[in-house]
């Protein structure tokens, strides 16, 4: 009798097994630039265009929408080289130059 109940314990034990939790990585599609101030509030953008230089020289260009963010769709990510990084805002200033290193999803511009 004892060996029954050892035995049904075993079986309902082996039936609880969880599954293995995968591991999600999330990778963002596309590079993003998001410009906040130095306490991490995001600038109102709208008509703001961030510009990103390679050393070679080509200059890729992508619209801030309201909420302090660029979204540049042909810029893959993790991005393999760096980049010179210009914000400039709706009266044609330039508001800050970063550097972005490489392997890079997104980068934040504090100014």
């Amino acid at each position: 009798m004892a060996k029954r109940l050892l035995m049904a314990k075993k079986a309902k034990a082996s039936a609880a097994v969880r599954p293995k939790r995968r591991r999600i990585k999330q990778v963002l599609p596309n590079f993003i630039v998001l410009a906040v101030n130095n306490n991490n509030v995001p600038y109102e953008t709208q008509g703001w265009t961030a510009t990103l230089t390679r050393s070679s020289g080509t200059v890729i260009t992508a619209q801030f929408d309201e909420f302090g963010v660029a979204q540049f769709s042909t810029i893959s990510t993790l991005t393999t080289v760096s980049y010179t990084l210009r914000v400039i805002d709706a009266d044609n200033v330039q508001r800050t130059q970063k550097f972005v290193p490489s392997n890079r999803e997104f980068f934040v511009a504090r100014f």
